[in-house]
């Protein structure tokens, strides 16, 4: 059953399962490197921040049809928008890093991924 939403609500679940993936977690964690610029009394006057990226983990369910089958170090093409917290242009590629597939005598096949997406790598370089 769909939800039902009264009042003021948030945003709810996840808008699209990932190929392969009946997705149950997805989430995305931005970050960058900093380096500071010190006065004499080194008190911090400016700051450099650069390589951003944005770490990637989803969880889910292994489809029966059309299952997933990515490789690590390959390009993941998501279903689901990365909301858009870079500072950079929009753009890039996202890597898969790691790949965990769980199987259980009386549950479903699960699978985690993990990937990062670099903001200024082009697809295939």
């Amino acid at each position: 059953m769909a939800a039902t939403f009264l009042g003021t609500t948030g945003n709810w679940g996840i808008t699209n399962d990932e190929t392969g993936i009946l997705i149950n977690d997805l989430s995305f964690d931005y970050s960058n490197q900093e380096k500071t610029v010190l006065d004499k009394s080194g008190e911090i006057i400016g700051l450099a921040l650069y390589q951003e990226k944005v770490e990637v983990k989803l969880s889910g369910l292994v489809k029966k049809t059309s299952p997933f089958a990515g490789k690590i170090g390959a390009a993941l093409a998501l279903a689901n928008a990365m909301p858009a917290h870079l500072q950079a242009a929009s753009g890039g590629t996202t890597i898969i890093k790691q790949i965990s597939r769980a199987l259980n005598n009386e549950d479903f096949e699960k699978i985690d991924i993990t990937a990062t997406h670099y903001p200024f790598v082009a697809t295939g370089a």
